[in-house]
């Protein structure tokens, strides 16, 4: 009778043998849905359609990425405003004649006179070059980037293109910002190459029309 009393109180008490050692349950893996969602492209940058404004007081025709979310004011003021609040952009256009004849130079500095527009001093330089836009005008095109951020402040990126042939003048301001260098980068280079570059004036437009003059 000991075996059997024996093997009753070792059961009793647990030293029947040493306790299998705990391990945790496996962890499910992340389901595919469970991913943290991609950032939305950038409305202007992302260039993925473009919508063709035209001007009769101007004559010209401006092709605007992401046009429908452009506000465009073609009758308040001097210049033809067209704002993307979405990105905190502007743009600013408009072309006129001269009572003599000027240049680059001139044009840009009758032009100030008329609004405050972005200056060169304390920004970069990224690329400057020149453009038969309008035709037979000696434009010249700026891009521009503010100082570098060094607290997290969002960085500004300007567009300036004067150009001046006989007594005609032509202006392109734009003028954007955002946290991410890249994407202001991104939304000039789009500026650029999509809308200023296609812009298409009096001689493709009908019917012709009478620049206006400057007061």
């Amino acid at each position: 009778m000991r075996a059997p009393l024996a093997l009753a109180l070792a059961l009793l008490c647990g030293c029947g043998g040493a306790p299998s050692p705990r391990t945790n349950p496996p962890r499910p893996l992340p389901s595919a849905g469970s991913a943290a969602p991609k950032p939305a492209p950038d409305a202007i940058a992302a260039a993925t359609s473009f919508t063709t404004f035209t001007s009769a007081r101007f004559d010209l025709s401006l092709p605007l990425p992401d046009g429908a979310a452009f506000r465009v004011d073609d009758r308040t003021e001097r210049w033809l405003v067209a704002r993307h609040e979405a990105t905190s952009s502007v743009l600013l256009v408009r072309t006129w004649r001269e009572d003599e004849v000027g240049g680059r130079a001139r044009c840009e500095a009758r032009a100030r006179t008329w609004r405050d527009l972005p200056s060169r001093d304390g920004r970069r330089l990224v690329s400057a070059s020149r453009l038969a836009v309008p035709p037979d005008h000696d434009t010249l095109v700026e891009v521009l980037l503010g100082p570098h951020s060094t607290n997290g402040e969002p960085t500004d990126g300007f567009v300036l293109a004067f150009g001046g042939w006989a007594k005609r003048c032509f202006a392109y301001v734009f003028a954007t910002r955002d946290a991410n260098e890249r994407v202001v980068m991104e939304r000039l280079a789009v500026m650029v190459d999509g809308s200023l570059r296609r812009m298409r004036f009096q001689s493709e437009l009908a019917p012709a029309r009478s620049r206006e003059r400057s007061p």
